[in-house]
């Protein structure tokens, strides 16, 4: 009876071991959420950047982009701002379009962007401030705060 108790224990370890290894698979940067907000009066409900930090061979980070309420019938371009170094974003930015997202009959659309570990290169190990916006006809109609980004 006692092997098959200890049996069960280190498979009852195994199986949470294994569970866990998602959910540990980026120590530094966790998923975030980063709420759009509207810039010169555009009409939302709501919106949101998801940006997960993945850190594998292949997915170095991926990015959701969510918008409900916007203008309907129209694409934006998804602009990301990086600034190195600085936490604050209130430096020199590195300008990066990422996806084009198109909004249905209510406004409402999505889109995503991943990034490869090759796409991080040199800012790999820095804590970067980071700004997405959806632009419109070359302004901005919507934008996040400015968050500080570890990248590792």
């Amino acid at each position: 009876m006692s092997g098959r108790l200890a049996s069960a224990v280190a498979m009852a370890v195994l199986v949470v071991w294994l569970g866990a290894g998602p959910a540990l698979a980026d120590g530094t940067y966790h998923t975030s959420q980063y709420a759009f907000a509207a810039v010169n009066g555009a009409s939302i409900r709501s919106g949101f950047v998801e940006n997960i930090h993945a850190d594998g061979p292949n997915v170095y980070a991926h990015e959701q982009y969510v918008l409900n309420g916007g203008d309907p019938g129209t694409t934006y371009q998804v602009v990301l701002m990086i600034f190195p170094g600085d936490p604050t974003c209130s430096g020199t930015a590195i300008v990066i379009p990422t996806a084009s997202l198109r909004t249905n009959a209510a406004g409402n659309g999505t889109a995503y962007h991943v990034f490869t570990p090759e796409d991080a290169g040199g800012l790999r190990g820095l804590t970067v401030g980071g700004m997405w916006f959806l632009v419109d006809g070359g302004s901005p109609a919507y934008a996040t705060a400015c968050a500080p980004v570890e990248l590792d």
